[in-house]
């Protein structure tokens, strides 16, 4: 909710290792390839190294797939750190949109376009508060964005 704070990463080890079986089963039980399921696994083992950098959906109610973890909104967080996506309106819109085409996948369809819209309403500012906090988003950065997002896409 707002000002979210997920503590997820916060556990020990072992109940991690197992959250990261979950994570694949449950993707896998999804129709997801290899491929796409390696996307959500480096955006989980990031999230394990630097469990304070994952505060879960932001605003609006965390939807769990796993106990006690919203992968779409890992994923997105992951996006939006590793990549730097929100830092410009172009590729923010694309990882907004597809954050809403993952949650619609995965059974959370009504939801999923709310939030989009609610992170439309909200590109702007937040966008000039990216570069702010992180900097330009670089081509480097964009492009390995943009490879993951056809992964996921297809």
């Amino acid at each position: 909710m707002t000002g979210s704070k997920s503590k997820y990463f916060h556990q020990s080890p072992e109940t991690l290792a197992e959250g990261h079986k979950k994570l694949i089963t449950y993707l896998k039980l999804w129709n997801y390839s290899d491929m796409q399921i390696g996307i959500y696994e480096k955006a989980y083992e990031y999230f394990c190294d630097f469990p304070q950098d994952f505060d879960g959906a932001t605003i609006v109610k965390d939807l769990y797939h796993i106990p006690g973890l919203d992968i779409n909104a890992m994923l997105h967080d992951y996006q939006y750190l590793i990549f730097n996506a929100a830092a410009n309106l172009y590729t923010k819109w694309y990882c907004d949109k597809l954050y809403a085409k993952q949650m619609e996948h995965l059974g959370k369809g009504e939801a999923s376009w709310k939030r989009f819209s609610l992170l439309k309403i909200t590109g702007l500012p937040f966008c000039l508060y990216a570069i702010f906090k992180r900097g330009l988003i670089t081509k480097e950065q964009r492009r390995l964005f943009f490879h993951d997002y056809e992964i996921l896409m297809n």
